[in-house]
């Protein structure tokens, strides 16, 4: 191992905090995985391989140093939690002594849905408790600059809407990609009888890669080539949602089966594929570019 875990708790305290914050403010996940954040760290303080164990550690160490500041401030550690957006066991302590009313259930006795619940609370506390710049200074110092940027390496000819005066025309990788999907339904899990076409546009705007029509059952096909890093394919899960439910909504009152299938060349990070499952999209691998 090539830190300290006390050397890891101390440093990477402020990091998380500021990761959390920055969400907070922004339309991003609502909360950070262990995985993802052991990501973060690696990255911001230049240590290869941190382990996501290791890292509700560094959110008790947080929380203990916000809790030296502002003794009101909610449970902001809440947020950092496993792939399923529950914080694991080491949070039990927090909710126990500092968030659950009197005389109701220790952390250990709710069951997944109640948990949720509790972090949906939280979370909406975190929210509303104003002096989070306050608290920062206090607990921690300056603030650091991250340089997590979210970085987009697909061409698929869909800048995004921030960026759309520097898109890039699509590439061929996506091309083959999209083309092998639309002639091979059953390859990526589609029953006989669905067709497929390329570039179909919506009513909102957007246009799906590959579109599956079978009568009124759909599929819709968001296509990420050998190109694409792990923030084109979270971006491609949630592309995927924005398509079905695009296409459920042009239907009402009408309800119909949407599928929604995520195609890439390489099997989604653990993480996203967690993700991918909890929303309902369906991923398929096919590797195709050299």
């Amino acid at each position: 191992m090539a830190y300290q875990r006390e050397w890891l708790d101390r440093t990477g305290a402020p990091y998380l905090l500021s990761v959390i914050l920055d969400r907070l403010g922004a339309m991003d996940e609502a909360f950070v995985s262990y995985g993802e954040a052991a990501k973060i760290l690696e990255r911001e303080l230049k240590t290869p391989m941190i382990f996501s164990l290791h890292i509700g550690s560094v959110a008790g160490t947080m929380m203990t140093e916000i809790l030296s500041v502002a003794k009101d401030a909610p449970p902001i550690n809440a947020l950092i939690t496993g792939t399923t957006g529950i914080p694991g066991s080491g949070f039990a302590w927090y909710h126990d002594n500092l968030w659950r009313a009197k005389r109701g259930k220790t952390w250990e006795r709710l069951d997944n849905d109640q948990k949720l619940a509790v972090v949906k609370d939280i979370r909406e506390a975190v929210r509303g408790h104003d002096n989070w710049d306050r608290v920062f200074e206090q607990a921690f110092g300056a603030r650091p600059i991250l340089f997590n940027q979210k970085r987009f390496t697909e061409q698929d000819g869909k800048p995004l809407e921030k960026m759309l005066s520097g898109g890039k025309g699509e590439s061929e990788q996506h091309r083959r990609l999209k083309e092998w999907a639309r002639d091979n339904p059953a390859k990526i899990g589609l029953p006989p009888g669905f067709e497929g076409k390329v570039q179909s546009d919506l009513l909102s705007g957007d246009r799906i890669d590959v579109l599956f029509t079978k009568g009124e059952e759909f599929a819709v096909v968001e296509v990420k080539s050998c190109l694409s890093s792990d923030d084109d394919l979270r971006r491609g899960i949630y592309q995927c949602v924005k398509y079905r439910e695009v296409i459920r909504a042009t239907r009402l009152p009408v309800e119909v089966e949407v599928r929604a299938i995520l195609l890439s060349e390489r099997e989604l990070p653990s993480e996203l594929a967690a993700r991918a499952k909890l929303l309902s999209v369906t991923s398929r691998v096919h590797k195709m570019n050299p």
